[in-house]
């Protein structure tokens, strides 16, 4: 029942948009080829072709924006040439209509449907983004409220608790934004002194192993494993509980609990399944709400 609420008010706010926008496209169509027509003397078939292609043009760029932004990427043009398609068709239509002799009501009316649509489609934007960000977990949660009594009666109390969050995320996010960057290996070293050979074992990060330089009276012998990240199809054979229509947090507590610490590995695995990038501290996000 609230799936079937939920479908409907969707379904409603689509058809309402829809409506808004058809009106400015007609009444944008409708403007410039009667313009086209009656005050520059073109033939109703290149009029009306002049037309759709401005229309044509201002609906793909609008499209293409909304794309944008559901993507990492900026968008800004895609924007910045639907505001533009948006000014223009609103210019035309007020032009029209002092063309036809209409009041500032007239101008007003040809020229609102065109305004209207632009700003719910921008606002249709922000909101499209934000969610995809909110997924990524590039938005921030809403600090918690203490509330003005705490901070009239307790001030100085308050603002340390308050610090104390802010200073919690701070560490959560450096933690998970660094988990994985220091990728060691094993390196095992034979080192010769006189007659006797004693063999040492050492950690040396990727960039000193690469850097290090080599001795001629040392033999190293440098072993790194290579790991592959399985593909979804191997994962779920392996984990039949595994499947892409988990959402990450279940993906990435299932694997978790089936013993796989490596944070890293999680996340490559889990990004594998999902066709995604997944953040690493959405990984880390989704093992601290087990604890």
């Amino acid at each position: 029942m609230t799936m079937n609420k939920v479908t409907i008010k969707k379904v409603a706010q689509w058809i309402g948009f829809g409506t808004v926008l058809m009106t400015a496209l007609a009444i944008s169509w409708w403007s410039m080829f009667t313009m086209a027509m009656d005050e520059f003397g073109m033939p109703g078939i290149l009029a009306g072709a002049v037309s759709v292609a401005f229309d044509g043009a201002a609906l793909y760029v609008a499209l293409l924006a909304s794309e944008y932004a559901k993507s990492d990427d900026s968008g800004f043009m895609a924007r910045l040439a639907t505001l533009g398609f948006v000014t223009v068709s609103a210019w035309l239509n007020f032009m029209h209509a002092d063309m036809m002799g209409l009041g500032i009501e007239g101008k007003v009316f040809f020229s609102a449907p065109t305004i209207i649509a632009g700003i719910l489609f921008e606002m249709f934007l922000k909101f499209t983004n934000k969610t995809e960000l909110r997924k990524r977990g590039r938005v921030a949660k809403a600090m918690p409220v203490f509330g003005k009594i705490s901070w009239f009666r307790y001030p100085a109390k308050t603002f340390k608790s308050f610090s104390k969050v802010v200073l919690f995320r701070l560490d959560n996010v450096t933690a998970a934004e660094t988990a994985g960057q220091k990728d060691t290996v094993s390196v095992p070293e034979a080192v010769t002194e006189g007659q006797g050979q004693q063999d040492t074992k050492r950690t040396v990060t990727a960039a000193q192993k690469d850097t290090q330089a080599v001795r001629k009276d040392t033999k190293k012998v440098v072993t790194k494993k290579v790991t592959r990240t399985p593909s979804a199809k191997e994962l779920e054979d392996t984990f039949p509980e595994l499947s892409e229509d988990m959402s990450i947090a279940r993906l990435v507590q299932t694997m978790y609990r089936n013993g796989e610490t490596d944070r890293e590995a999680i996340r490559k695995k889990v990004s594998n399944i999902k066709k995604t990038e997944v953040p690493i501290n959405t990984v880390t996000k989704s093992i601290n709400r087990m604890k």
